[in-house]
């Protein structure tokens, strides 16, 4: 599918191709929905083997970002933001003022946060330039949170007790990786781990006690419950042909190659919760910065667990896919609301 029939597809109410000469920037703003608020999203920077390759992630993430934030109850759309280039400290210094000033052109209908590639150092700088950004605080251990409590509701679930002596994998050691593994641990589990990074992977073992396995290893590890933690698109139909655990609770965006891939987990009985269910910790912490007020955001994320579970049932009881229920809760949330007044406008 190329990028004009992903626009019409999803229903995408704007893509905006950013183009400098003087800075030689190569970047994207997509904004899927803004029927229940202002889009948020994460600016992510990274090299792709394609320009097409960038504009098609920001696509998938933004779409992702509307039904995480719908679903966790939040006043906000979905958007998201790439540059196509490497994070380094000169690249940055070049393109986040541009990347910035375009942002603000948009009005408000897109409000960015940290993502890959990018930190809360960066937001100050897109702060210079746009009113409303998210992030200045490091949302990774409120994503943790919310991974942690969806992996323990789907364990609950089945009636066998809760997260002491089982055994969880965790794939990818970063920010929210490393802060899921601690809460696992403190909750009696058995935590196996594995990155690219040795140095993060040395540290888990020694400061938590995690149990080091190889990376190609990992994802098809013997465990109760698979998080993946790392880049997206890491669960390919090689990975679920070996696939041995009984759960899957991503950490990361976007981690199934297709769609279509959670039919294939639902008939094969694995409890695969959503990664814009499991994960949505983050943004709801991020909902919180921008208004100013953190009232409830813990409330509110430990309701990711319970979520879980309804998504789940529902699923079961219907006998189909989990994100096929999950997108179909989001959709009528989006319906009701779009009735009740139109979409958020731009800024005049």
């Amino acid at each position: 599918m190329n990028i004009l029939d992903t626009l019409d597809a999803d229903d995408f109410e704007q893509l905006t191709l950013v183009r400098d000469p003087d800075s030689g920037i190569r970047s994207a703003v997509a904004v899927h929905d803004t029927t229940m608020g202002p889009s948020l999203g994460g600016v992510r920077m990274r090299s792709y083997p394609s320009h097409a390759d960038a504009v098609r992630d920001a696509l998938a993430l933004a779409r992702a970002m509307t039904f995480k934030s719908v679903l966790a109850g939040l006043d906000l759309g979905g958007g998201k933001s790439v540059i196509d280039a490497e994070p380094t400290r000169a690249n940055k210094a070049r393109f986040l003022p541009v990347h910035a000033r375009h942002i603000a052109s948009l009005g408000g209908r897109y409000i960015p946060g940290a993502d890959m590639g990018t930190d809360a150092s960066d937001m100050e700088v897109l702060a210079k330039h746009v009113p409303t950004v998210s992030s200045r605080r490091d949302p990774s251990p409120f994503t943790a949170r919310g991974v942690f409590r969806a992996v323990g509701a789907t364990l609950a679930r089945t009636g066998d007790g809760g997260l002491a002596g089982r055994r969880i994998a965790v794939q990818g050691l970063g920010k929210v990786g490393r802060a899921l593994v601690t809460l696992l641990r403190e909750a009696g589990a058995t935590v196996v781990v594995a990155d690219v990074d040795e140095d993060r992977v040395r540290e888990a073992r020694d400061v938590a006690d995690a149990v080091p396995v190889a990376v190609d290893e990992i994802l098809t590890a013997d465990v109760d419950v698979l998080c993946p933690c790392a880049a997206g698109g890491v669960l390919t139909p090689a990975v679920l042909d070996g696939l041995r655990a009984r759960a899957l609770v991503p950490g990361a965006n976007n981690p199934l190659v297709s769609a279509g891939q959670a039919v294939v987990l639902h008939e094969r009985g694995v409890a695969y919760v959503p990664d814009f269910v499991a994960n949505a910790g983050g943004v709801i912490a991020c909902e919180a910065e921008v208004h100013g007020c953190d009232e409830g955001v813990d409330a509110k994320i430990d309701t990711i667990g319970a979520t879980a579970v309804e998504i789940l049932d529902a699923a079961a009881a219907r006998g189909i896919d989990t994100v096929t229920v999950a997108y179909e809760i989001a959709r009528e949330r989006l319906d009701a609301r779009a009735a009740a007044r139109p979409a958020f406008p731009a800024v005049p």
